[in-house]
């Protein structure tokens, strides 16, 4: 079953081109990476694939639905939720009110049973503090939920993150360099996260990273962008033996 699938994608800003022709697709239980030297393209492309730019041209389909000119609400609702590249947590509240605010757009209630407090709102409210509470078990967060998120280590916040971006119940999860800033030991232990989730959530995974080794032992294929072009597109292997790979990161002198 097709997933996600973007074809032809152009994003234009002005006379520059950011993004030219980009395809993809991906099928269910994926977990594909896009990688590239710095100012590729690769975030351009997961802001349109998540509605925060409508691009040039092109079309980007979720579970068969045509989702370009969509909003990144309407988006998340339709089953595809994401992660930044500086993490964006609501740093000044608590880790537990940092998922529950993800769960509240699945909320049924409406807003006089909010304001009366009527039995509606208050069964959804523990459903939505159980659930809570439950992903908090699942990540290890359980015995910070009540630390403001901005007090947690940097790895730890990361794992909020993700927690949160699974609060929105998606079928495909995209994450901008999970990776960034950790150690190798965090590194390690994110890739092991990565696949668990992937697995037991029965996730569609597309990411970018800049951490090879995160890559290569994670993802079955990989696409590598270089000035807003798709240049290559294979297995792990593939990739590390492409000659035009190896010459877009380290220059003519590495051939």
């Amino acid at each position: 079953m097709t997933m996600l699938e973007a074809r032809n994608l152009t994003m234009q800003f002005g006379g520059l081109t950011a993004v030219s022709q980009f395809n993809l697709t991906l099928s269910q239980g994926d977990i594909v990476g896009l990688i590239g030297p710095n100012g590729a393209g690769k975030t351009t492309v997961f802001n349109c694939l998540t509605g925060m730019y409508v691009p040039t041209s092109g079309e980007i389909h979720v579970l068969g639905k045509r989702v370009d000119g969509l909003s990144p609400h309407q988006i998340t609702r339709l089953g595809m939720a994401r992660t930044f590249q500086n993490i964006r947590l609501f740093k000044d509240l608590t880790v537990f009110d940092n998922i529950r605010i993800a769960f509240h757009y699945q909320a049924q209630y409406n807003l006089a049973s909010a304001i009366l407090r009527l039995p509606t709102f208050r069964r959804e409210e523990q459903s939505i503090s159980e659930k809570t509470n439950a992903l908090l078990e699942i990540f290890g967060l359980y015995d910070h939920r009540h630390e403001i998120a901005s007090s947690l280590p940097y790895g730890d916040q990361r794992r909020l993150e993700i927690a949160r971006a699974l609060a929105a119940n998606p079928k495909i999860l995209l994450l901008d360099e999970p990776a960034a800033g950790m150690n190798p030991y965090e590194t390690q232990e994110l890739t092991t996260l990565i696949q668990w989730v992937k697995d037991e959530f029965e996730l569609t995974v597309f990411l970018i990273e800049h951490d090879m080794r995160l890559v290569m032992g994670l993802c079955q294929r990989i696409l590598v962008l270089d000035y807003g072009v798709t240049i290559a597109e294979g297995t792990p292997r593939e990739i590390q033996s492409n000659a035009v790979v190896v010459q877009a990161y380290l220059g003519e002198e590495a051939l």
